[in-house]
């Protein structure tokens, strides 16, 4: 259906039967503006490649926000763009400690502490 936006500058030369001359050319100054940007919009987020999949987590930084199980065991909830994940980390981590998601084993990532530079 976003093909259609490709007709507007079309469309908008009826602007040119209802108005008088003086009004129609601003008019359709403004349509073809307005085209232009929805082109360069869709272009943009049609080159953008879809992110998917737990593969396209590697790299990512992730907030700590529990950790789950004993105290012995280091496996960990983060939180992602919005979802929450299971991950294990060689880093001894609290909730709130940033990682960079460094692999990906089925649905367990691996983490590693972020170091903050001030």
């Amino acid at each position: 259906m976003w093909h259609l936006i490709l007709l507007f500058p079309l469309f908008g030369l009826t602007v040119f039967l209802v108005m008088p001359l003086g009004l129609a050319i601003p008019v359709y100054l403004v349509i073809l503006l307005v085209s232009g940007l929805m082109y360069w919009a869709i272009l943009r987020a049609l080159r953008r490649r879809p992110e998917s999949g737990a593969q396209s987590l590697i790299g990512t930084e992730a907030k700590v926000v529990s950790k789950l199980g004993p105290q012995d065991e280091a496996q960990y909830q983060v939180k992602i763009r919005g979802e929450l994940w299971s991950a294990h980390s060689h880093d001894k981590l609290e909730p709130g400690d940033t990682v960079s998601i460094t692999s990906v084993d089925g649905l367990m990532l691996t983490a590693k502490r972020v170091d903050i530079q001030t």
